[in-house]
């Protein structure tokens, strides 16, 4: 479900910031926002690594910054921060990791930002990441790495992580902490790094801890109105998590009323649609991808991603929605000129379900002739061949939910 914000150049740190009323009230609100936008990305998640699992014995696969994470050192934390250059809330959250590194180096947590679901594609790929990076210079201190596919399935994919950005921390060898970066901040790692209540509690990955990351409790923990207003918010959250639809759609209303009526009305589509596709409906989300589509019709990655995501996700094969795809992934190959191979393979892959097996098979032969030697072709080159024998291969990345 994640797929409908994580693209999004409309963050809720960038734009609500000056849009809601100045003031502690204003802050809170902000706040509870940015909350709802967090566990919106996890909601549907159970996967088999959370807090207290040891960590993945993989690490990113090639390093663009800094010395590489060879082994977790007793009496240091790790934190593996997920991202990529397409992702507008990415990009909003790397001023706030920069602080936490410059602050916390020297107390032992080390910060890598991991670049997924775009360098690992391909060579250009591959080449935006980097650049992007060197556009950043000192803004972005810290060490960063390209994740690769091994990555992100032993940690994004085992921890049913359908959206970026996204956080791991890593203590004594397991998850201590495992959410969004906006949440962590430098007296959690201090209290991770001293082992305190904190980085053992398994609430942790279930909403942000009272009185950290600037939650209720750090801004005005004794005013009635924030309390009530967190209490709407939590209630909506823990229906969520339980996939109690009909908790959350009793509790949405309360909820959204808690934020200013553009930023409630915003909320209210998001949840309505996750309420919708829990119980078999895609039709709302196809209208947020839909609209994301038209928004960011003039970028490629957004473009693909949408369709990929059409493509391959679990929850929408029931109901498909090809035509949406194409519109996207036909536009996604007009953009690079025919020239990325990502794309022209996702475009390959939705003319094979539409019947059209010879034109799908024509643009995975110029995918595998335009993809660089390395996994990637290696990839483009089984899907080939599964093509020739007749049969579409399940894409490697294919998840109940968004993420790729």
């Amino acid at each position: 479900m994640a797929g409908v914000f994580y693209f999004s150049s409309d963050d809720p740190g960038r734009r609500t910031a000056t849009s809601l009323a100045s003031g502690s009230l204003g802050s809170y609100l902000w706040t509870m926002r940015a909350i709802l936008w967090l566990l919106l990305t996890a909601v549907l998640s159970a996967g088999e690594l959370k807090v207290g699992s040891p960590a993945p014995a993989s690490r990113p696969e090639t390093m663009l910054q800094g010395e590489a994470v060879k082994e977790f050192k007793k009496g240091e934390v790790y934190v593996f921060e997920c991202w990529a250059s397409w992702c507008g809330p990415c990009v909003a959250a790397i001023p706030h990791l920069d602080e936490l590194h410059r602050k916390m180096a020297k107390r032992g947590v080390v910060i890598t930002g991991v670049n997924v679901w775009e360098a690992e594609r391909d060579a250009a790929s591959a080449r935006r990441a980097r650049d992007f990076l060197k556009a950043q210079g000192e803004k972005m201190s810290y060490r960063v790495a390209i994740g690769g596919k091994e990555f992100i399935k032993d940690w994004l994919t085992a921890a049913d992580v359908n959206g970026i950005p996204h956080a791991f921390v890593v203590a004594e060898g397991k998850i201590a902490w495992s959410g969004h970066p906006q949440q962590l901040t430098a007296e959690m790692l201090g209290d991770i790094l001293t082992g305190s209540t904190l980085a053992a509690a398994p609430a942790i990955t279930d909403k942000i801890p009272s009185g950290r990351a600037g939650g209720p409790a750090a801004l005005v923990p004794e005013d009635p109105e924030m309390t009530a207003a967190r209490a709407k918010l939590e209630a909506l959250d823990a229906a969520l998590r339980r996939r109690d639809w009909d908790a959350a759609e009793k509790a949405l209303g309360p909820a959204a009323g808690v934020l200013p009526k553009a930023e409630g009305q915003e909320m209210r589509e998001a949840v309505e649609a996750q309420i919708a596709l829990g119980r078999g409906d895609p039709t709302k989300l196809y209208a947020q991808l839909a609209k994301t589509a038209d928004e960011e019709f003039d970028d490629a990655e957004a473009m693909n991603e949408i369709a990929w995501r059409l493509l391959t996700m679990k929850a929408f094969a029931a109901k498909p929605n090809l035509a949406l795809a194409e519109k996207c992934a036909v536009q996604a190959v007009k953009l690079t000129k025919e020239e990325h191979a990502d794309k022209l393979d996702t475009l390959a892959r939705l003319r094979w379900l539409q019947g059209k097996k010879e034109e799908a098979i024509r643009l995975q032969i110029k995918a595998v002739d335009k993809a660089e030697p390395g996994r990637m072709r290696e990839e483009l080159q089984k899907t080939l061949d599964a093509l020739l024998k007749g049969v579409l291969p399940p894409a490697e990345d294919e998840t109940e939910e968004p993420g790729r």
